[in-house]
């Protein structure tokens, strides 16, 4: 269950700029998806629309945007020690690691529910975020 109380679009349009570094990349995907999704009635099966949206804006993002676009430069040998660092380390990571990671512990969606976004196995959503946690784990050496 999602941690946040903000809106999905809003939720959906941070999540695309901490996957792409590209606020207004986001922003375009996000608004074409919105676009062509119908709207449906608030109190039905809103978890299961989320996570459906969240799925086709990761695909599309994906193909949009598969790497950060950003001038930052990661250093993964060094766990990050300030914002710049954390955010350079974080979109060093690949695609499917920085989703994975975003998605649980951001989004607060559980690994059977990224595995379904990301639309890939469960073991592999969880190496990924597992991958992703170990690049940014301060003091490993």
């Amino acid at each position: 269950m999602p941690v946040s109380k903000l809106p999905l679009a809003i939720r959906l349009h941070r999540y695309g700029f901490l996957l792409t570094a590209d606020l207004a990349a986001a922003g375009i995907v996000l608004g074409r998806l919105l676009a062509d999704t119908p709207a449906n009635d608030p109190d039905a099966q809103l978890t299961s629309t989320e996570r459906e949206l969240f799925r086709q804006f990761t695909s599309r993002l994906q193909h949009a945007s598969p790497v950060a676009n950003t001038n930052l430069r990661s250093f993964p040998a060094s766990a990050p020690a300030s914002p710049a660092s954390f955010a350079a380390a974080l979109w060093g990571l690949p695609f499917t690691a920085r989703a994975s990671l975003i998605l649980v512990c951001v989004e607060g969606f559980s690994l059977a529910e990224t595995a379904f976004i990301l639309d890939l196995p469960l073991h592999r959503a969880e190496q990924s975020m597992l991958s992703g946690l170990f690049t940014l784990q301060p003091g490993t050496e």
